[in-house]
């Protein structure tokens, strides 16, 4: 992950800044006419992201259905709506099938509306029993614990 600076690209760790240096000096190495192809995303903000992430291990840990983080992420897609309708080639009903939420495939607004969705859909529909101070202070539990 890069980081634009006054001074042009650093990497986001010492990690990423190495793995940028070492990409930097392959390009400066490469002969003319070489083909390279990239792609590159605005990541989201990773406080937000990880804060998720804790919503998602909420659920796995506080309920019986959903006790995994995957049962939960799918659970969460679901009743949020961020899902496509497809229809069972056998039965002809309509099936939601939830969406990717990757970087790639999401921005930090459409994550906060998802992610605004989520925890409504949470305190509603999965742990009902959870008033929204109380998911909030565990939630910032869980984030501190990982930082």
């Amino acid at each position: 992950m890069l980081l634009k600076t006054d001074k042009g690209l650093r990497g986001a760790t010492p990690a990423d800044h190495e793995a940028w240096s070492k990409f930097r000096r392959r390009l400066e190495t490469m002969k003319p006419g070489t083909w390279i192809r990239m792609e590159w995303a605005r990541p989201r903000h990773g406080k937000h992201h990880r804060k998720f992430f804790a919503l998602l291990q909420l659920v796995a840990e506080n309920s019986e259905t959903y006790d995994t983080v995957e049962k939960a992420l799918v659970a969460i897609k679901l009743v949020t709506g961020y899902c496509d309708p497809v229809i069972h080639p056998e039965t002809g009903e309509l099936l939601p099938v939830p969406r990717s939420i990757s970087y790639d495939s999401m921005e930090q607004d459409e994550f906060d509306k998802f992610y605004s969705a989520a925890i409504d859909g949470v305190l509603r529909h999965i742990l009902p029993h959870l008033d929204r101070d109380t998911a909030d202070r565990l939630l910032e539990m869980i984030v501190t614990g990982w930082a």
